[in-house]
């Protein structure tokens, strides 16, 4: 299994040099998360987003990739997890990829907003992980591609915030 960071720069749009991605690949195990979410604001942060905005983008990206280790790979701890961020000028893009099972996300439940407060008193746990993606990124999508689960966040950047 390959492990690592990888990072450098590419070509973009008309020949330009685009600024690096960076790709982090990790086994599915918890552990791993802390480093996830810290690398995810750092990623934010560097790409011109404020610390708090910064924290919610790792909060999404964090929330993507435990869903991955629950329910495509069933908690299974030897299957590898990969997490793609991109700064594209006018948004950063973070792909989170793996081979585990796939899930529709349309045919979770939807949540109700108006019971949000009930769900966290009760200190429910799970089935909030895409509506808070949704809720905190301006695009979450799902695709298969090349036998891959690929889950697609994006975050547009203020006028403030393009670096």
């Amino acid at each position: 299994m390959k492990r690592g960071v990888r990072g450098g720069p590419r070509r973009g749009a008309a020949g330009r040099v685009a600024k690096p991605a960076l790709v982090l690949s990790f086994p599915s195990e918890t552990s791993f998360l802390g480093l996830v979410r810290d690398l995810s604001r750092k990623m934010a942060e560097a790409a011109g987003f404020d610390e708090g905005t910064a924290g919610k983008v790792a909060l999404a990206v964090d929330e993507a990739t435990t869903n991955v280790m629950e329910h495509a790979y069933h908690g299974a701890t030897d299957q590898e997890v990969e997490v793609r961020f991109e700064d594209r000028g006018e948004e950063l893009q973070v792909d989170v990829l793996d081979r585990g099972s796939t899930v529709d996300p349309h045919s979770l439940p939807r949540v109700d907003m108006k019971k949000l407060e009930t769900y966290a008193r009760e200190r429910r746990t799970g089935g909030l992980g895409i509506h808070l993606m949704g809720k905190i990124m301006d695009s979450v999508t799902f695709e298969r591609s090349a036998r891959r689960n690929v889950c697609h966040l994006v975050k547009r950047k203020a006028a403030g915030e393009k670096g």
